[in-house]
């Protein structure tokens, strides 16, 4: 059981960053296009990167993450690493929420969004990203079960 919790756990966060990650992409390119065919052509694709990516991925890794914590509840409530790691995944759902909204006004053309921001949001969901994983394998190495 735990076992395939972890995999629906590490499955759900590739889809998550991966979604947040292509829509920053994406967005970046939209807000430099002009055509009309290619904005409505990226719009489609912005929403299908967040609502078929990145929205589920969260909702798996979340859901995955709190039944990984209920396993042990004895450990993960007591562990510090795991306290330091779900700040940084507040983090990432408030920056989710961030990029929701911006791609949204892009679409509706109201955001005053630039490619050099959106490269930027891209940037700050990896380091968010790398930070969940430096948080999360040292203390799973380094303070057993």
């Amino acid at each position: 059981m735990v076992a395939w919790t972890l995999v629906f756990h590490i499955l759900g966060i590739v889809l998550w960053i991966g979604g947040l990650l292509m829509t920053t992409v994406l967005l970046s390119r939209h807000v430099q296009e002009t055509a009309p065919e290619a904005r409505a052509a990226l719009t489609r694709i912005e929403k299908k990167s967040m609502r078929a990516m990145a929205d589920p991925g969260a909702l798996v890794t979340i859901l995955a993450g709190i039944t990984l914590i209920f396993t042990n509840k004895a450990y993960y409530l007591h562990a510090g690493w795991l306290h330091f790691k779900l700040l940084i995944v507040v983090a990432l759902i408030i920056l989710h929420g961030y990029i929701g909204i911006e791609m949204k006004g892009v679409q509706k053309g109201t955001s005053s969004l630039t490619s050099g921001k959106a490269w930027f949001l891209f940037a700050t969901v990896l380091v968010v990203f790398l930070a969940i994983l430096i948080v999360t394998l040292p203390g799973e190495v380094y303070l057993p079960h």
